[in-house]
């Protein structure tokens, strides 16, 4: 039986708000910190009006969840519409959101079904949009036929652009020129 209490607006200024100190407690501190009196106390507010804005706190996870979903959404569509999208959605991905936000949420996924589902729902969207840069950069200049799949490509691609991110976050470096090197030289002979 759904709730009939009446809930403030996630997209309102308190709503926001909440949504930011999620964000911050998340990166600064980790899942396991992040409580509605944490939240409270970063937004300024009663413990209670959290509950107003959001019926949970794993409402207010897949909130903050989507809310960081749809940013990053909106940069690789942008990026899939500039003149070399592959250059492009390859820089957002190795500079994606804080490293350590993304473990978190990742570990959230593990516990909440509703972040999980949103997990899900972004990573096969981003993926799409990769394959799509590929795809078009590989017909553009005939390699579509020819070696790895854009797929596969893309799989590679992300799982390369986390590792260096996550390993930059914690000071690792060993290897990472050489491998951007490697990537934008690729790239570059398919942005011909």
């Amino acid at each position: 039986m759904t709730s009939t209490r009446r809930m403030g607006s996630v997209d309102s200024e308190m709503g926001e708000s909440m949504l930011n100190a999620a964000e911050e407690i998340l990166k600064d501190e980790g899942y396991a910190a992040l409580t509605s009196r944490r939240v409270a106390e970063y937004s300024g507010v009663k413990q209670r009006l959290v509950y107003y804005y959001f019926r949970t706190m794993e409402d207010l996870q897949v909130e903050t969840f989507k809310r960081l979903s749809i940013r990053e959404l909106a940069r690789l569509r942008d990026a899939l519409a500039s003149e070399r999208p592959l250059h492009e959605v390859w820089d957002i991905c190795v500079n994606s959101s804080d490293a350590r936000l993304i473990s978190e949420f990742m570990a959230l996924a593990n516990r909440n079904e509703g972040v999980r589902g949103e997990v899900i729902t972004f990573i096969e969207e981003s993926r799409k949009i990769q394959v799509s840069a590929l795809r078009k950069a590989m017909v553009k200049n005939g390699s579509l036929d020819q070696g790895l799949p854009p797929d596969v490509i893309a799989f590679i691609g992300t799982s390369l652009a986390l590792a260096l991110n996550r390993e930059s976050s914690i000071g690792v470096s060993k290897g990472h020129p050489a491998v951007k090197k490697t990537i934008k030289e690729f790239f570059e002979s398919l942005e011909v």
